[in-house]
């Protein structure tokens, strides 16, 4: 599988209704059919002068707002690479679904580059840990991602950021989604911080 290179030109994606007038702009998308169920999308400015609206949730989920230097762009990339000086919008996903034994949260970052999705691994905070998961609930999770990924922004990949630090099991982790047709990225593809393992979709 190909995916897209970072030396590719700056191109507007469409991205729908996520396209905000304002430094912080909170959409809600409906579930599938279910009105009820919803996912919650903060779309966040970068570098915009101000302090208080260029800070998004950290990969920890930390209530504590971060200043732009260390949000998910740079966590993952670092502040010497093309790609943080190119995004100037991250997404703050939520989205809340009943599976077989509990109501479960799922909270991820994301931001397009070209014309690839980058999201942040959703297994962190109390969904941490593939132990904790139901069988067919990570499924469930990763397929709503992938459909909310290519119906709300246009791309023509997605691309997951999993946290060495953030895992219990990387290699548990990587053959999760590798199963559900990812591929790991090689690391020249991007050159992402060492601390990351990239895995990709064509959508």
């Amino acid at each position: 599988m190909i995916i897209a290179s970072p030396v590719k030109k700056d191109t507007a994606i469409p991205l729908e209704t996520l396209h905000p007038a304002n430094p912080v702009e909170t959409i809600y998308f409906p579930y599938g059919h279910n009105e009820e169920k919803l996912d919650v999308v903060d779309v966040q400015k970068r570098n915009s002068g101000n302090q208080n609206h260029c800070m998004v949730v950290p990969l920890s989920l930390s209530k504590m707002p971060l200043p732009v230097d260390k949000d998910f762009v740079t966590q993952l990339f670092g502040q010497s690479s093309p790609i943080h000086h190119q995004v100037e919008e991250i997404l703050a996903i939520s989205t809340t679904f009943q599976t077989s034994t509990c109501k479960r949260t799922l909270q991820c970052q994301a931001f397009i580059f070209g014309n690839t999705v980058f999201l942040s691994s959703p297994l962190t905070g109390n969904n941490s840990g593939l132990s904790n998961w139901a069988d067919g609930e990570f499924q469930a999770c990763i397929t709503h991602l992938i459909e909310l990924a290519e119906e709300k922004t246009g791309c023509g990949a997605l691309v997951v950021a999993v946290d060495r630090q953030n895992e219990d099991s990387v290699n548990m982790v990587l053959r999760a989604f590798m199963y559900l047709g990812f591929q790991m990225v090689d690391p020249t593809v991007y050159h992402q911080e060492p601390s990351f393992v990239l895995v990709g979709y064509e959508l």
